[in-house]
């Protein structure tokens, strides 16, 4: 295996020194159901905190309202939670779009709600594999990308959503306007192989 160039050691010694293990316990640790508005909120001021450290502007956005009807057959807007959205270098030959989502399936009342260790290495929790285990990786990747010598030719919009569960109704219109003009869109949303490989 070739070694890898000094001009791109530090970008992955970056990545690798990213706490991302400890990030992840503490996202998972708030309870962001699709649905739990003061959760999502919490997750979302959690999330922007993180991904400040990169460069850019950085905006919680509020969600498109969005029309239902309620158990009882009204009519009602449903409310979905603030998406987060970073632009970083938005004049580079290359631009990227990153993807991921801060609700999860487990709402404020479902029993699951701990972390726990199984195998005593496999951490298992509400939303550590989707997807804010996803995050923790996106920041670090971005992190080493901003610590490598091809930063200033690549930029890059983040859009990290509130309401993916239940299919991105109130974050669909600022994903496909992040999206344009972007060279390529990748999600950080693990596919996990029967060998364990993501």
């Amino acid at each position: 295996m070739p070694e890898t160039p000094p001009a791109f050691r530090a970008a992955l010694e970056k990545a690798a020194a990213a706490p991302m293990r400890a990030q992840v316990e503490r996202w998972a640790a708030v309870n962001s159901g699709s649905r739990n508005l003061a959760g999502l909120a919490a997750m979302a001021d959690l999330l922007a905190d993180a991904f400040a450290a990169l460069p850019g502007e950085i905006a919680l956005r509020e969600a498109t309202p969005v029309d239902a009807i309620d158990p009882a057959g009204q009519h009602v807007t449903q409310e979905h939670g603030r998406n987060l959205h970073l632009t970083v270098r938005p004049h580079a030959p290359v631009q990227l779009l990153l993807t991921g989502h801060m609700d999860t399936v487990f709402g404020a009342e479902h029993p699951f709600q701990s972390l726990t260790l199984r195998e005593g290495a496999i951490l298992n929790g509400p939303g550590v594999a989707d997807m804010k285990g996803g995050l923790a990786i996106m920041l670090a990747a971005l992190s080493a990308v901003e610590a490598g010598p091809l930063r200033e030719r690549l930029g890059y919009a983040v859009v990290i959503n509130s309401d993916e569960e239940v299919g991105s109704p109130g974050s669909a219109a600022l994903i496909a306007e992040a999206a344009r003009g972007k060279m390529a869109a990748l999600t950080y949303e693990p596919s996990l192989l029967p060998d364990g490989t993501l």
